[in-house]
């Protein structure tokens, strides 16, 4: 599918002489003379990366930009082939023509280059992307709140898939600020005046993003820290259970113990109300350890 910058109502099934955009399927690529003209040139032109990087080739730009599943349904990709004169996008999944379609039907005037539609694709797609910060943030405060008020204490995988996923989101703002750089330091001037101070817009807009997705990430650090201190403040707790059991138990098991040892010589042992007394003894020395206890507020 091929766009004319001059004609961008109307994709055409043919390539245009120059100035244009293409969208071109993966699975479909292989057919086209335009794509088979940069297989050589460019290697790894179908890689699957799981980072996002940008090339300089002798006339032309290489991208390729690696969205985390965290920002959309699922890992989406954009490559893309950049030249003074138009620009191509490999399309997996449709993901490249969907957003390009609904692109149009905002900043369709505004549209004037190659260079131009990259700007306000890559803008579109991410105009979205503060909004999911903000949601995500919303969700791990309420998962601090689950930790604090203890209704899970199973949530470290919740936890480590957060902090996985935030490292990516971050890692994946610097990479994108970085390609907007290189594009913009363009050595070869394949981008105009004009797209250059496109980029420096999207720049401080990424720059934004990244320092919110860092906190984020600092975040989830924290949210990890209280859920270790609640572990411990249970475990804590169980074992003050534990230790409390076993002090109150710990007098009747001396005196079980001390009239285990049968000698013979211990009136108690023939005397008729010599188990009586004892079990009585052992109720008062427990009730009476209760009541010390309870004082002292250790249960």
């Amino acid at each position: 599918m091929f766009f004319a910058i001059d004609d961008l109502e109307n994709a055409l099934d043919t390539k245009p002489d120059e100035d244009f955009v293409a969208i071109i399927p993966a699975n479909k690529a292989n057919h086209y003379d335009i794509i088979n003209y940069y297989i050589p040139k460019i290697p790894l032109l179908f890689m699957d990366f799981h980072f996002s990087k940008i090339e300089s080739f002798q006339g032309f730009i290489y991208g390729f930009i690696n969205i985390p599943e965290i920002l959309v349904a699922e890992r989406s990709i954009i490559c893309f082939i950049y030249t003074e004169e138009y620009v191509i996008f490999i399309d997996r999944d449709e993901f490249v023509a969907h957003f390009f379609e609904k692109m149009l039907e905002v900043h369709l005037d505004h549209i004037t280059s190659s260079g131009t539609a990259l700007y306000y694709l890559l803008d579109f797609i991410m105009s979205k992307d503060l909004e999911k910060i903000n949601s995500l943030q919303q969700n791990l405060i309420q998962l601090e709140l689950n930790v604090l008020n203890e209704k899970k204490m199973d949530q470290i995988r919740e936890i480590t898939s957060y902090r996985s996923r935030t490292l990516k989101l971050h890692h994946y703002y610097v990479q994108i600020e970085g390609i907007c750089g290189d594009l913009i330091d363009d050595t070869q001037n394949l981008l105009d005046k004009e797209t250059k101070q496109l980029f420096n817009i999207l720049i401080r807009k990424i720059t934004l993003y990244g320092h919110e997705s860092e906190q984020i990430w600092e975040y989830t650090s924290q949210i990890r820290d209280i859920y270790q201190q609640q572990l411990d403040v249970h475990q804590n707790i169980i074992m003050k259970f534990l230790t409390i059991v076993t002090t109150l138990f710990m007098p009747l098991t001396l005196i079980a113990g001390w009239y285990g040892m049968n000698f013979e010589h211990m009136p108690e042992l023939d005397w008729k109300y010599g188990y009586p007394l004892i079990f009585v003894l052992s109720c008062l020395l427990v009730i009476v350890m209760c009541i010390v206890f309870k004082r002292k507020k250790w249960f």
